[in-house]
């Protein structure tokens, strides 16, 4: 059998607070967006641009986001990328999103804060 590899490692700032739920079978599961930054110099224009990823988290990994983590905290993540499609007025839109097996709370958008005073 062959090895392959994917890995993501994100370092960004969470977009929104987590939209956490359960499935059915009692998972926890929570949603967020992180944004990432990069300079930029196509279609003639330089200068910042930023991509937005949404990243999954389960479990006891979920509970943590749901507990610790809000909007403008900056963290660490790891996981894998997965591919899916959704129809939307019957037009099917493909998703790419991150299953995050691993987060690190960098620096919480209070202890920013709590530097500027």
């Amino acid at each position: 059998m062959s090895r392959s590899v994917n890995k993501i490692i994100l370092v960004g700032h969470v977009g929104r607070d987590p939209e956490v739920r359960e499935t059915q079978t009692g998972k926890k599961v929570a949603h967020v967006s992180l944004a990432t930054n990069r300079w930029s110099s196509a279609g003639g224009e330089e200068g910042e641009r930023t991509d937005w990823h949404r990243l999954t988290f389960w479990n006891k990994t979920a509970q943590f986001v749901q507990d610790y983590v809000t909007t403008g905290d900056r963290i660490y993540v790891e996981g894998r990328l997965e591919y899916d499609s959704y129809e939307r007025d019957g037009v099917t839109i493909p998703s790419a999103e991150i299953h995050v097996g691993e987060v690190v709370l960098l620096r919480s958008a209070r202890d920013r804060e709590e530097l500027a005073a």
